[in-house]
């Protein structure tokens, strides 16, 4: 049903998708948020290049109990040994969301060429994921 790929019913389903040693991106969307569907779509091309290092969900709010650090959509939630890590609320301007969301995933990503890499600073006008959620440093 609509553009979401997985459904949390409850606290145990959450703590059961993070009960595992890959990092897990938990992308919120609404069906009713302008820029969801291309969020979504984007996040999904780009998971699934990733889906051997990288658990991803794509999770409707209007589907999935309320998660406290979703307050709108699109939202990522990164965690790693089920400890949020980073927060990303949207993906930036327009013209550099690809760039944003592949390069997000591969700084999580372990083997990749280019895991480890920040965003350039220069093309990101969007805060750093340290400035972003100063509670998960």
């Amino acid at each position: 049903m609509g553009i979401a790929t997985a459904v949390i019913a409850n606290a145990e389903d959450y703590e059961r998708v993070l009960n595992t040693r890959k990092p897990v991106f938990m992308l919120f969307v609404s069906q009713h948020c302008p820029a969801c569907g291309q969020a979504g779509q984007l996040f999904t091309r780009i998971a699934e290049r990733h889906a051997e290092a990288i658990d991803s969900l794509l999770l409707d709010t209007a589907l999935t109990p309320r998660h406290p650090d979703v307050g709108g959509t699109p939202t990522l939630l990164i965690f790693k040994q089920g400890k949020m890590v980073e927060k990303l609320m949207g993906f930036g301007p327009w013209e550099d969301q690809e760039h944003y969301v592949q390069d997000t995933f591969r700084r999580y990503a372990p083997g990749e060429p280019d895991a480890g890499v920040s965003p350039p600073a220069s093309s990101a006008p969007y805060p750093t994921p340290e400035s972003r959620h100063p509670a998960h440093r």
